[in-house]
C-alpha cells in the first residue's frame, strides 16, 4: 500500500571519506536514488561505518571505493549480516562480486565471457601465455579488485608495463567492438530488464564510462543480449534487486559477458523516464508491499 510507504526506511551505504573516492559523482548519483525513492524514508551514511539504527533494507547502491579497501568492506557486509539487517543486493552475493574472478565462476557455469587468463602476478612470461592463448597481440590488462577503469590499460609491448597492476591480475584480449559498436550495459530490476544503454568510448580511447567522456544512449538491445544476461543472472540463482550486466561483441559477433555488477553499479536512471519508478516498485517488491507485475 502507497501510504506505508514512508513507514519504510532505507539505507543507502556511500563512499569512505577516508579514500579518494570519497570525493567525485557519486552525490549527484546518491541524489538520484533519493529521488527515485522519494515514497520512502531514505537515509545514507559510509558503508565503512558500523549500523546505528534498525533500518527495513540496506542498499550498497553507492557503495564506492570498496575496491581500494576490499577486506574492510567484506567485513562490514559481514556485520551487516551479522546484526540482522536485510540487505540487497545480499551481502554474500556483494561480497563475491567484489572480486572479479566470480566471472571464472560464469565461465564454469557456461555463460559466454571474454576470454579471460587470471595470474597472480604479471610476467612477460604471462603475456606471452595470454597472446598465444588469445591469438593476437592487444591485451587488456586489469586487476581483479577494481573500479572505474583503475589501473586497466590496453597493452601490445613484450615487457611489463611499470603502471600495469602486479598481483591479482586479469589478462583478456582487446575486443575491437568496444569502439566500433560500444559496450551494452543492460539493467534488471527485481529480475526484469528495464533498459538498456550503449556506451562508445570517444575516438581514440576504450574506455566506456561516462567520466571519460564516451557517448551514452539508451538503445533497445538484441535478442541474444538480453538472452546472455538472463544466463548470467539466473546463474546466480536468486532474484536481485538490481544488476547491470555489461557485454561486448566478439569477432563473431556473439556477445561476451563483460562485468556482471551487482554492487555499485550506475543503473543509467537519468537515461530512461520510467526506469526510477521501475526501481522503486523493486524496493517495494523486496519489502512484501506489493505484488511483482512481469
Amino acid at each position: 500500500m502507497k501510504k506505508s510507504l514512508l513507514m519504510k526506511s532505507l539505507l543507502i551505504l556511500t563512499p569512505n571519506p577516508a579514500h579518494p573516492s570519497h570525493h567525485g559523482r557519486w552525490p549527484a548519483v546518491l541524489e538520484a536514488y533519493r529521488a527515485a525513492f522519494a515514497a520512502f524514508e531514505v537515509e545514507a551514511q559510509p558503508w565503512s561505518e558500523p549500523l546505528t539504527r534498525p533500518y527495513d533494507l540496506v542498499l550498497p547502491l553507492v557503495a564506492w571505493g570498496y575496491h581500494n579497501a576490499p577486506d574492510d568492506f567484506r567485513r562490514a557486509l559481514a556485520q551487516i549480516k551479522a546484526k540482522g539487517y536485510r540487505m540487497h543486493n545480499p551481502a554474500e552475493i556483494v561480497s563475491w562480486n567484489v572480486d572479479k574472478a566470480y566471472l571464472r565462476d560464469l565461465a564454469e557455469g557456461g555463460i559466454r565471457i571474454v576470454p579471460t587468463l587470471f595470474a597472480d602476478t604479471l610476467t612477460p612470461e604471462t603475456l606471452t601465455r595470454a597472446r598465444a592463448d588469445f591469438g593476437q597481440d592487444a591485451l587488456v590488462l586489469k586487476p581483479r579488485i577494481s573500479a572505474g577503469a583503475k589501473k586497466t590499460l590496453v597493452w601490445e609491448g613484450a615487457d611489463v608495463p611499470e603502471w600495469a597492476p602486479e598481483t591479482d591480475v586479469m589478462l583478456q584480449p582487446f575486443m575491437p567492438a568496444i569502439q566500433s559498436e560500444g559496450e551494452w550495459s543492460l539493467i534488471f530490476f527485481g529480475g526484469d530488464f528495464s533498459h538498456a544503454v550503449l556506451k562508445t568510448p570517444k575516438p581514440g580511447d576504450f574506455r566506456s564510462q561516462p567520466d571519460y567522456d564516451a557517448h551514452l544512449r539508451v538503445q533497445t538491445p538484441p535478442v541474444a543480449a538480453v538472452e546472455l544476461a538472463y544466463q548470467a543472472l539466473e546463474y546466480v540463482g536468486q532474484t536481485l534487486l538490481y544488476a547491470r550486466v555489461d557485454m561486448v561483441r566478439n569477432a563473431a559477433g556473439d556477445f561476451c559477458l563483460m562485468e556482471l555488477e551487482l554492487i555499485e553499479p550506475d543503473l543509467y536512471l537519468k537515461y530512461e523516464d520510467t526506469a526510477p519508478a521501475r526501481l522503486s516498485h523493486a524496493v517495494e517488491h523486496a519489502l512484501g508491499l506489493c505484488g511483482h507485475s512481469h
